[in-house]
């Protein structure tokens, strides 16, 4: 358990265009609400003996090879021609590392993270090789790395340094253990820094993960991606089927966790319903202490240098958030705090957070301004930070209009914190144009074309389409509906198109809607209704001058399954003798 680490002490002084007040319940709310964090959380571990690898041009990996720190033995990796013949220091770095001997592959592919990399490339016979199996046979992990299940007895590299012109991993956010040197400025300070990850590392497991609750795609039929596309680490993969996450890959941006739309990915340092949790006591007590107009401004580690520099700028009514990473709260944390309280909600995004992330943030931004704009508020009371916009003078009036922090899922607590804010500002009416892609809106069926043959059901991750029950029918609920397109996709008629909106009034929202019902077949044996009456029609037109359904074959098409089964197999238990003619 810890505590918010409160600001430096504000006074008139400080901050003389804020009451004093206003910095007194800013520093009290501060300090009084604890950030009830896991004590133990869940962790990945990485194992690390020093083993590293140095590939690129060939003179600039010797260079990097004399150095390293003393004890570390490099394996060379030539894999482009020498960057500079010219330079002045060439002979004296060969000479420094004759004894190092390096090797040539083509076509060089690296996979891994700390302590498990693997470089494979084409040897001079065109042959596929393992870079760390020609190095090290027969060795694989030492006695002691039994006690690091996860991760497999065989030879790797533990470190890389590439110092190739074009990287060898192509991401946003490279793993841990692997270093890019585009250029050799302080190339030994920063291979030292590399070299120091020896030993045993463990850090939190930021995510959880439910496959159950997954719109990835369902019975071969694929779905949302939206994950798959924010991603700066590539710790996602698609396997079988399924979305699985690397817990070594990832690094905890919660780009993922924001962008689902299920809350099949959630973060989990800490938890949502923690931060959740967090933000109402921390704006309860800001109240509770004199406090007015609160704005909150969430922020990351990487960007708390400038953020507090900035809040001393800034009026006291503004309240920091500090979280693992900005995009780890997502748009149910935004509505939430408004709920809650707060006045407004800023993002503070540094400049070195990844494309990636900041595309999902904007995103997720313009979703949200058409959300308060239905909702009666001002679009940018949800924005993102920009200290070089100048000092924001925005202080609109703010009332807690929930009197519990919200428990529910991702979607429970989004529509419940937007419908107290809908009810509360009296809200628009009538449908709203959400940006394309987002996770909101309804589907359209030509329903003369629909056959109800509920292949949109057996598809649907979040029930927003389902039966009517024991007669032919189709259902929609439209809070449900996360538009993955699976159904779209899934319908053999083409009967089905999505229409991305919001329904702003909650009881049309939540209701539940009829899209399509007809009157049941039943079996002429039994009376059970078993299809829908038009479809045993069309079938009954389409096979009326099939030879293999005419006379008593015609009347199974009138039966239920159960009986058409029996009725097949009554004249076989009668005259058994007639199953042997030929």
């Amino acid at each position: 358990m810890s505590t918010e680490q409160p600001l430096p002490n504000l006074t008139p002084n400080q901050n003389d265009r804020a009451p004093e007040h206003i910095a007194r319940a800013r520093a009290y709310a501060l300090q009084h609400t604890v950030k009830t964090d896991n004590l133990i959380p869940a962790t990945v571990s990485y194992q690390s003996q020093g083993r590293l690898l140095l590939v690129g041009p060939e003179d600039r990996i010797r260079r990097a090879a004399s150095l390293l720190p003393a004890g570390v033995k490099p394996t060379l990796l030539v894999s482009e021609a020498v960057h500079d013949a010219e330079a002045a220091d060439l002979e004296a770095i060969f000479d420094a590392t004759a004894a190092l001997a390096a090797l040539t592959l083509r076509e060089p592919r690296l996979t891994g993270y700390l302590g498990q990399f693997q470089l494979t490339g084409l040897n001079g016979q065109g042959e596929q090789v393992n870079l760390a199996g020609l190095c090290f046979p027969q060795q694989g992990f030492p006695q002691q790395a039994a006690a690091v299940s996860e991760q497999p007895r065989e030879p790797r590299f533990d470190l890389v340094a590439d110092l190739g012109r074009a990287p060898l991993f192509a991401l946003e956010r490279p793993p841990v253990g692997y270093l890019h040197l585009a250029d050799d400025d302080g190339l030994a300070e920063r291979l030292a820094e590399l070299c120091a990850l020896t030993g045993i590392f463990d850090k939190p497991r930021y995510f959880r993960l439910d496959p159950e609750a997954c719109a990835f795609t369902a019975r071969g039929v694929p779905g949302c991606s939206r994950c798959l596309d924010v991603c700066p680490t590539d710790a996602l993969k698609p396997i079988n089927g399924r979305i699985q996450i690397d817990p070594h890959l990832c690094q905890g941006f919660g780009s993922c966790a924001s962008a689902c739309p299920t809350g099949a990915i959630a973060y989990h340092q800490p938890d949502a319903n923690t931060s959740g949790d967090y933000l109402f006591r921390l704006l309860k007590h800001y109240r509770e202490a004199g406090g007015e107009a609160p704005q909150l401004l969430i922020a990351g580690e990487n960007e708390r240098e400038w953020v507090e520099a900035e809040l001393t700028r800034l009026p006291a009514n503004w309240l920091p958030v500090w979280v693992e990473e900005s995009a780890s709260l997502g748009i149910e944390s935004w509505f939430a705090a408004l709920a809650y309280g707060a006045s407004a909600v800023g993002i503070a995004l540094g400049d070195d957070a990844p494309a990636s992330v900041r595309a999902l943030v904007e995103r997720e931004l313009a979703s949200a301004a058409v959300l308060l704009a239905g909702a009666g508020l001002a679009a940018d009371r949800i924005a993102l930070f920009n200290p070089d916009a100048g000092e924001p003078v925005s202080c609109w009036p703010a009332i807690a209009l929930l009197e519990k922090p919200l428990k529910g899922d991702k979607r429970e607590n989004l529509f419940a914190a937007f419908d107290a804010l809908w009810q509360a500002n009296e809200g628009n009416r009538e449908p709203l144009a959400v940006p394309h892609g987002a996770p909101y809106g309804s589907v359209e069926l030509k329903e003369s074309d629909c056959t109800l043959c509920m292949g949109c059901v057996a598809v649907c991750p979040s029930r927003a389409l389902h039966a009517v029950g024991h007669t032919p029918g189709l259902n929609f609920i439209e809070q449900d509906c996360i538009q993955c397109g699976m159904c779209e996709k899934a319908c053999p008629e083409q009967a089905i198109v999505l229409t991305p909106r919001l329904q702003p009034v909650p009881e049309t929202r939540r209701a539940v809607q009829s899209l399509k019902a007809e009157e049941a077949a039943c079996c002429i044996r039994c009376s059970k209704p078993f299809a829908p009456a038009s479809m045993i029609r069309r079938i009954q037109q389409k096979l009326a001058g099939h030879s293999h359904f005419q006379n008593e074959a015609a009347q199974r098409l009138l039966m239920c399954e159960d009986c058409r089964v029996k009725d097949v197999f009554a004249a076989l238990a009668a005259d058994p003798v007639s199953q042997l003619k030929v």
